[in-house]
Parts: C-alpha cells; structure tokens; sequence
C-alpha cells in the first residue's frame, strides 16, 4: 500500500489525508450487499441442513448446478437465454470450471461462515447471530479485500508463476492510495492511473490498462470500487475502451485499515459535520431514512440554512444524481420553514433538477396553500415525478416494477407521459433513464410502450 518501505527508519510512513467514514452499521449494511460477500453468505446459508461435498471441500456437480441457477452464479459472458444457460449447465462436469461458484464458496470456508464435518458442509453455528454484528461483517469483509488484493491476476490466462508486475500487489497499492487521497467521488480513468498511480515498474502502457482493469474488475466484487466501464471493439492503444473508477465508501474505509496496518497516520473528519455536500448527502443515501436525520442536525447547524440551501443546490442539478437530490430535499425540508423566500425563487432556476428539488421541499413543507401546490404542481410536477422515480432506481431496476405498482404511488409516471411537453421534459438530467427504465420494467405493458416511445422522441431532439 505505501509508496516507501514503512519499516526502513530513513523514510517515515507519510501521514493520509483525513477523511470521513460512515458509521460501522452502514458500512457493515454495504459490506453485506457488496457481491462477494452476499454470494458468500447465501451459499453458506444453501447449505443447510448439510451438502455433501468432495474431498476438495467442493459439493458435487448437481449441487453446484442448483445452486449457480438459485443464486444466479453465471460467468458474465454467457447469454441470458433459457436455452444457452441450460446448455453451459449441462455441459459443466467440474465446479472449478465456474468461478463465479468457486470464489465465493472458497470464501464462505476461509472466512468460517461454513464447517465442514463428516463430508458434508452447513452453515456455522450462530452465522445468523454473527451476521447482525458489524464488528463481526467488517472484519469479514476487510479480510476478503485483503485476500482479493494478494490474489487477483491482471492476466486472463492463469501461467503459474505469473509474470511479474501483473498481480494484485504489483497493480493495486499505488492505485488504491491514489483514490484515497483524491477528493471524495473523483473517478480517474485507467489511463489517469497507470500514469499518475502504479508505483512499481509496468509493461507498457497498451497492456498495463487492461491488467489494471482486469484487477479492478476482481477487487469490484468486494464493493471497493465501483467501475464504469464501456468497452470498445477496437484493436490499439485504446483497445480496453474508457474506463473510470471510484472508491467507494467501503472501499476508503477498507484502504485506511491497510495504511494503518503498515504504521501510517490515516485520520479522520470528526464528523460528517465537516463533509462536503456532496460527501454528507451520499452519506446519508445509504443510512435507512429514520437515522438520516439525526446526522444532518450537525452538518445544518455548522452552515445555517441559507448556506446549507447554496451548498446543496451546487452539487445536485447534474445527471445521476437523483438520490443525492432526494435526499437533499429531505434535509432542507427539516428547515423548510426559514428557507421560503430563498426556496421560491429558485423554482425559477435555469437547471430543471434544481428547480424540480425546490419544489419537493416546498411541496412537503406544508407552507403551501392548495392554490399554491396546484401551481407548483402544474409547472413542476413532471420533473417532481422524475426525481421520484430516478431516486427509486437501483442499478438493476430490481425493486422498480414493485415500486410502481405500490399503493403510495399508483399511477405516478402519468404525470409525466399524459400530455407531455418533450422539450421541457428533455431539459431534466434524468428524464432519458427514467423513461428508458419505465419502458423495461413498468408492469403496464402499455405504459412501458408509451415510456419508450417517449424517449424515442426526446432522443430525436438532440
């Protein structure tokens, strides 16, 4: 991890840059979503009462079979299709020809959360208890980010010994010390970071990309990093495609327990009270509504409600950011009453999300008489249920159909399909993912075809 030797006297361990962490029980709540570890525990809990396995440790073929179909454990190259997966599952005859099975069952027996006992594998006695402790989830969290970093492979074909500067540790210490000392939700690219981060000698630069990324991908099944990655068919120097990374708020408090380990000074921001908007409001995304609250007295108390008003607005009117804007709203709203004027005006404001924002909070202020929601409603209700919809999508869309057939919101996209002005519409951030969503997943197949059509129609805009 760091760039010096931490036990030569001659070269002092350099002190990190202070950061903010979320509290234990929302880190242990990402670490529990993060893949590895959800596939882990959901193969552990399959066990039970008992599968018998091989003497590798491994269930047998059938098993396994059943298994990658319930919890979806398909190599990211295989079609979707009924027909192909069955084929690839019958045609498997050893599970270590699957790693997306292998991986995660090899961690759920390194990290104890399966026993073996008279050829049969079941879950570890208390797992469930063990699993509602955050101590408990981020030790095994953090002990499977270690092990990913000792052993991910930058290249595709397993040589043994492998070439040197192709592994974890060659590729990833620098990169991960570089992400924790950027500022909170910078997204380098690949070439940024085998320029700027890899600390050890490198290949050149055409395959050094396509070794981090293949190393990253593996460190992304932990949760540390989140990749946007939008490959390209193309031969050359930019053969990988663009690629940006992040770390994530699990993946910074991951790589400060390493700096730690090696006898670097990593502090930390007392508070979220001292976080910028940005940090504070995609802290809070992930606490579930009811604690949300009691972290945003501090951060509001430090900067007044005008303040708070001029900070948040800065950092939520660009695209992807809907659930940063939502929560927002529901920090201002716990201020509304001192922000009127100041809320006001900005439903006139030239960036649609921030206008759209103003409205919600003043919409759920209660300050409103009915002639006033009505207006509100009628210039801004559209883009009011664009922010609603686009804070409710998940990068699987999973929950959406359930979502839009709860009885709190039946019938909302209306709103925004019944009778819609294209080019206002079009002037919102999020307008295109959230009528690409509704026509993929709303459980109205004629509202789905209306959604798509409607995005066909603001994309010829353009």
């Amino acid at each position: 991890m760091p760039s010096h030797d931490p036990s030569n006297p001659e070269h002092p361990p350099l002190a990190a840059r202070p950061v903010s962490l979320l509290p234990a029980h929302a880190l242990a709540r990402m670490a529990l979503d993060s893949p590895l570890l959800c596939d882990a525990l959901s193969l552990a809990r399959w066990s039970a009462p008992g599968t018998p396995v091989t003497r590798h440790g491994v269930p047998g073929i059938d098993d396994a079979r059943t298994a990658i179909t319930r919890f979806a454990l398909w190599p990211p190259d295989l079609p979707s299709l009924v027909t192909e997966r069955a084929t690839w599952l019958g045609g498997l005859h050893s599970v270590a020809d699957v790693a997306h099975f292998v991986v995660p069952w090899s961690a759920a027996l390194r990290l104890g959360l399966v026993e073996i006992d008279d050829a049969h594998a079941r879950p570890a006695p208390g797992l469930e208890l063990r699993v509602r402790e955050p101590e408990q989830v981020l030790d095994w969290w953090f002990r499977e980010f270690e092990h990913t970093i000792e052993h991910a492979r930058g290249e595709l074909t397993r040589s043994e010994p492998p070439t040197p500067g192709t592994t974890g540790p060659d590729l990833l210490p620098g990169v991960l010390r570089h992400l924790y000392e950027a500022p909170d939700g910078s997204r380098p690219d690949l070439d940024t970071l085998v320029r700027e981060a890899l600390l050890s000698p490198t290949p050149p630069a055409t395959s050094a990309t396509d070794l981090l990324l293949h190393v990253l991908w593996q460190l992304s099944d932990t949760g540390a990093v989140a990749l946007d990655h939008r490959p390209t068919h193309a031969t050359g120097p930019d053969g990988h495609g663009h690629c940006t990374v992040e770390l994530t708020a699990l993946g910074r408090y991951g790589v400060r327990q390493l700096l730690l380990e090696v006898g670097i000074h990593a502090p930390l921001v007392d508070t979220l009270a001292e976080a910028s908007a940005a940090r504070f409001l995609d802290a809070l995304s992930v606490l579930p509504v009811e604690e949300r609250l009691s972290e945003a007295g501090p951060w509001l108390d430090r900067r007044g409600p005008a303040e708070a008003l001029r900070q948040i607005s800065a950092v939520v009117h660009g695209p992807g950011v809907a659930l940063r804007r939502w929560v927002g709203t529901q920090v201002l709203n716990t201020t509304s009453s001192e922000l009127e004027p100041e809320l006001r005006s900005l439903l006139y404001s030239p960036r649609p999300a921030v206008a759209s924002m103003a409205a919600v909070v003043l919409l759920s202020s209660g300050m409103l008489t009915q002639r006033g929601i009505d207006r509100v409603l009628g210039e801004h209700g559209p883009w009011v249920v664009i922010d609603m919809i686009a804070a409710a999508i998940t990068p699987d869309n999973a929950d959406l159909p359930e979502f839009l057939s709860a009885q709190g919101t039946p019938d909302v996209e209306r709103t925004v399909l019944e009778d819609p002005d294209p080019v206002r519409l079009r002037a919102h951030p999020d307008t295109l993912p959230v009528l690409d969503a509704l026509s993929r997943h709303h459980p109205d197949p004629d509202t789905a075809s209306r959604a798509g059509e409607l995005a066909r129609r603001l994309r010829e805009l353009r």
